[in-house]
């Protein structure tokens, strides 16, 4: 039944979004490919980074294991689906404005951390380690 779920989100994500999804192919989202790394934590989680492939696929990679996602970008939005334990959760990152930054908001906290791009310059400074 969770796999169900997981497979049923993951077909709705991939229909709603097939006009952006077919962005992600071209040169505007170039942007996001890559590995991107928790930068800046308010709430001091474990340091964890994000894959982000061309194909719509990827990871968010931390301590405690990997887990498998599916995004697409909605104009400054990142939308992710993860697979966590069989549950598809929804969690959405906004772009900065010069799309050097992901910034997740919590609800829960009202904590906005920041990840950058493995690439980026500005990673020796990050806060988190």
């Amino acid at each position: 039944m969770m796999l169900r779920n997981v497979i049923l989100s993951a077909v709705l994500f991939a229909g709603v979004g097939s006009a952006s999804a077919s962005d992600n192919s071209t040169g505007q989202a170039n942007w996001l490919i890559g590995t991107w790394v928790l930068c800046e934590d308010p709430d001091q989680s474990p340091k964890d980074s994000m894959q982000f492939n061309a194909d719509g696929t990827g990871l968010s990679i931390r301590p405690k294991g990997n887990i498998e996602l599916l995004h697409r970008i909605v104009g400054d939005e990142v939308q992710i689906l993860a697979n966590a334990n069989g549950y598809a959760i929804p969690i959405k990152l906004k772009a900065s404005d010069s799309f050097d930054r992901l910034l997740l908001h919590s609800e829960k906290t009202g904590s906005t951390s920041s990840y950058i791009r493995v690439d980026n310059p500005a990673v020796k400074d990050c806060s988190v380690k």
